[in-house]
């Protein structure tokens, strides 16, 4: 009789599950082949788990190791050295990699740097042009009033001037007889020396001046014939020879003195207009180099910027272009 393990005065008593399995439960098999297969089961007629882990061993006991052939040591060695492969090749390409982006990096920055200086000195030209252009056109308005004013001004003075010369030439000639006469010697000397036969226009006041100091031996020596001619303003005289003339008229006189007039006039126009120039091209170049030294500040700043010509040969060459403008030569 089996006892109740929590009340051993009390049969035990299977609950309906446990009289199900014993319904079905069959006598395990005792004999000598069943044992040597060890197929042990328990209460249940179930194999036991620790017989099947005691075949395994065995099973695993059996099991013979093979020796190592030339093959399975190449395909070891083999893998062996793809391993080894693989993980230099992971390694270096993870330190190449590094050192090639830091590389790239500062070749980067450099070419960077590099670029945008240039296209900042490019910008910087194109500034500096543009702002060239800007200040000849202003200095060009400004001089535009002022020549103009210029003009007007010197054709008034060279009228004054021209009315004062013929009045002081008329004073002049009307009361001063030496007039004529250093016309007249000016006229004959200017004649080429073969010259032979003269005649001398002049006005009849200046006729009978000339012969009050030349007589008519002297006159008729010389080779002159005098004629008097009523246009010809007194104290002027028109030579003619065979081979040439020379007009010494009064009017011709003021003419050629105001054209050496203008012309000096010219020349010193011309000299200021050169001092102008300069002045306006010196401050465009002080005012593009200042730029341009700004630039190559803002984009290198370490860096001192060689480029921009010291101030002091700009002033030695502005001196210079001044000096020179300033002693023009006389027009012949």
């Amino acid at each position: 009789m089996i006892k109740n393990a929590h009340n051993p005065n009390r049969p035990y008593s299977p609950d309906p599950d446990q009289a199900e399995q014993i319904k079905h439960w069959h006598t395990p098999d005792l004999t000598a082949d069943a044992r040597s297969q060890d197929t042990r089961t328990n209460a249940l007629n179930l194999q036991r788990p620790d017989s099947k882990r005691v075949a395994d061993d065995e099973t695993e006991e059996t099991l013979e190791i093979k020796p190592l052939t030339a093959d399975d040591i190449e395909q070891m060695r083999q893998a062996a050295h793809d391993e080894g492969m693989l993980q230099g090749k992971e390694e270096g390409f993870a330190k190449g990699y590094s050192e090639r982006r830091e590389q790239g990096q500062q070749d980067g920055l450099k070419q960077g740097l590099a670029e945008g200086k240039k296209q900042g000195l490019a910008d910087a030209a194109t500034e500096i042009d543009t702002l060239r252009a800007e200040l000849s056109v202003l200095f060009d308005q400004l001089q535009q009033p002022l020549a103009k004013i210029d003009n007007r001004v010197e054709q008034e003075l060279v009228q004054l001037a021209l009315a004062m010369a013929k009045s002081v030439i008329n004073v002049e000639v009307t009361t001063n007889p030496q007039v004529i006469l250093q016309a007249l010697q000016e006229a004959i000397g200017a004649l080429p020396l073969q010259s032979n036969a003269v005649t001398i226009k002049l006005n009849p006041a200046d006729v009978a001046t000339v012969k009050q100091h030349y007589s008519e031996t002297e006159i008729t020596e010389r080779g002159w014939q005098l004629r008097a001619e009523p246009l010809l303003a007194q104290g002027g005289c028109l030579v003619q020879s065979s081979s040439s003339s020379v007009d010494r008229s009064i009017q011709q006189r003021v003419q050629s003195s105001l054209e050496h007039f203008l012309q000096l006039e010219e020349a010193a126009e011309h000299a200021a207009e050169s001092i102008i120039n300069d002045t306006v091209d010196d401050t465009i170049d002080d005012i593009a180099a200042d730029t341009e030294q700004r630039k190559v500040t803002e984009s290198d700043s370490p860096a001192k910027s060689s480029q921009s010509a010291p101030s002091s040969e700009r002033q030695a060459e502005k001196e210079k272009k001044q000096t020179s403008a300033q002693d023009p030569k006389p027009h012949d």
